[in-house]
């Protein structure tokens, strides 16, 4: 655990795409408050923004009327991202399923967000949580 933080912080989002914004924002800021590095901050931030997109977009109705549960765990240069969805969106399945570790088709206009996720953590596991998922990656500062 990093001195002057909890064990963990735990926030609840509505589902509303309006808030990965305002998300992406105080996470850079909490990592960026730890020391990390600009590029580090960045690359961890566009992995946590395509959780929690991913979340709010597939796992619920993304109406504002549910809530993404988020868990970030810092550690020495680490972090651990956790988020759960309600699992009223596409269904656990198009996540649990999903084949990460092949790109996706360069002509496809979406559908780059799990293999970038995948390719961007140093692990990255999704599980049945509930009706929903839940998403876990672990994000560490780049080594110089």
């Amino acid at each position: 655990m990093t001195e002057g933080l909890p064990g963990a912080l735990s926030l609840t989002l509505p589902s509303d795409l309006s808030l990965v914004r305002p998300f992406r924002k105080m996470f850079e800021g909490l990592l960026a408050g730890q020391g990390w590095d600009d590029e580090s901050v960045e690359d961890a931030a566009l992995v946590a923004t395509e959780v929690v997109q991913n979340a709010i977009e597939h796992g619920s109705r993304n109406d504002g009327s549910e809530r993404v549960e988020v868990r970030i765990d810092l550690v020495r240069g680490a972090c651990v991202l956790e988020v759960k969805d309600p699992g009223t969106g596409k269904g656990p399945q198009s996540l649990l399923s999903r084949d990460v570790s092949v790109p996706p088709d360069m002509e496809s206009p979406r559908g780059r967000g799990l293999y970038l996720i995948h390719r961007m953590s140093v692990a990255f596991d999704r599980l049945p949580s509930g009706a929903g998922c839940c998403v876990r990656v672990r994000l560490q500062v780049s080594e110089a």
